[in-house]
């Protein structure tokens, strides 16, 4: 490391302590807002994060200042001294987030992945600056039309407003500093911006600060080397799928963000293993509401983002695996996942409106079993080793579903929702897939 190095790390943590206090005297002077001022630093710290790879020619000084920046945030929630003199500036709003210590570790992340490429590193954190930002203070201030998320409230019109700058520095950055051509730069941007606007909607805590600069990064490598063709596909399906779930809404038990988050599901499906794939998640979608007893109100909407990622994870699990390994049989396993969870969702709304339980328990088992492996057996064809795999996922389900009735805790006869308790659905699902392959 160079001594022009150790000075510019000086004097880039020396900006971002100067931004920390000038916006504390700001707010000490003008009495802004905590989410203003939240948002501001946002902006600086966006601003200085982006600059750096023109300022540094190697990964360590990056990599100190972002350890550096972690230690005095991590400092600044627990540490009392530290704290009473730059308190206030990112720690005064009412919801409970981590994105602060988020940020600096995706700076971290994004200049390891990107490889030297300046393209690669600048345009997530662009649109993580800007975007973000631009949603947050437009849902504040203009937002009437807001969605149920986890630990928070957002609006329609931070999301559009989200979707709008996205596409926009996406679109210029390509435009100035990529060969792409212009119709596949309109195509890159729309694509990414709808996708990182579901991420965005989707993120509690701070996630966001991860979730939309890695997710730009790995869209944007992905798109740059597509066909006119590939990525028009990818638009209008991933616009459909939006419609259609928003559509959609009334007749499910999920929240607004968890909504979306369905919506990602099946887009994932999709582009990463064809319209086979997107048949299990979009069968679940469509069926389980049909267990529901009665007519679904606004109150019965309590479903989050937590359930959604609990019956995907073990399916998206083989999704991936199959992308690398390349094997075609793993849709076994992730149309048993989707099984499982179906009968397992279907048993949650139903018991225990009815006495007769172990009737309904068999229902629950055998019409989801039925209604993922018939589309499988139309797929796979009715082989012999496809017919024996049909016959084994349905004993799998029944062991799988009397594992959870056994195990997991009721209060009141209910099953909480709780996060816990979808930690453990999901553990045992992906136990009884990994089960699965010895057929």
């Amino acid at each position: 490391m160079s001594a022009h190095d150790i000075v510019a790390m000086a004097v880039v943590l020396a900006c971002a302590l100067g931004m920390l206090f000038l916006l504390r005297l700001y707010r000490k002077w003008t009495g802004a807002e905590g989410e203003w001022l939240r948002k501001l630093a946002h902006l600086g710290t966006g601003l200085i994060s982006i600059s750096l790879p023109w300022i540094f020619s190697s990964r360590i000084p990056i990599f100190i200042i972002c350890g550096a920046s972690i230690a005095l945030l991590l400092a600044m929630r627990y540490v009392p001294m530290i704290r009473g003199r730059l308190s206030g500036v990112l720690d005064d709003v009412a919801r409970e987030s981590w994105g602060e210590i988020y940020f600096p570790l995706s700076v971290a992340l994004l200049y390891q992945l990107a490889n030297g490429s300046k393209l690669l590193y600048a345009v997530p954190l662009v649109v993580l600056t800007l975007a973000d930002t631009v949603a947050a203070l437009t849902g504040a201030e203009y937002g009437k039309h807001g969605y149920g998320t986890t630990g928070a409230t957002k609006t329609i019109e931070g999301s559009i407003a989200f979707f709008s700058v996205a596409y926009f520095s996406v679109n210029v950055a390509l435009v100035v500093f990529s060969d792409a051509g212009r119709i596949e730069t309109l195509l890159i941007s729309l694509d990414i911006a709808v996708i990182v606007m579901l991420l965005e909607a989707i993120a509690w805590r701070g996630l966001d600060n991860i979730f939309i600069p890695l997710g730009v990064f790995i869209l944007l490598r992905l798109y740059l080397v597509m066909s006119v063709a590939q990525l028009w596909d990818r638009f209008r399906v991933a616009a459909a799928l939006v419609i259609f779930v928003t559509a959609y809404a009334r007749k499910t038990t999920l929240q607004g963000s968890a909504l979306l988050a369905a919506a990602l599901v099946l887009y994932v499906s999709w582009a990463l293993g064809g319209w086979q794939w997107l048949i299990p998640p979009a069968t679940l979608l469509l069926a389980y509401t049909a267990f529901f007893p009665g007519k679904i109100t606004a109150s019965d909407r309590t479903h989050n983002v937590h359930a959604v990622l609990s019956i995907a994870s073990a399916g998206l699990l083989w999704l991936f695996l199959f992308r690398v390994w390349q094997q075609p049989g793993l849709l076994f396993p992730y149309t048993l996942a989707f099984a499982i969870n179906l009968a397992l969702v279907a048993w949650n709304l139903l018991y225990p409106r009815y006495s007769f339980a172990r009737r309904v328990m068999v229902a629950c088992v055998l019409i989801s079993w039925a209604l993922m492996f018939a589309p499988y057996l139309l797929i796979r064809g009715a082989s012999r080793s496809s017919l024996v795999q049909s016959a084994a996922a349905l004993l799998i389900c029944a062991i799988a579903f009397a594992a959870f009735y056994l195990l997991e805790p009721r209060r009141d006869g209910i099953y909480p929702a709780s996060g816990a308790r979808w930690l453990r659905q999901a553990a045992i699902v992906l136990l009884a897939t990994l089960a699965s392959r010895i057929f």
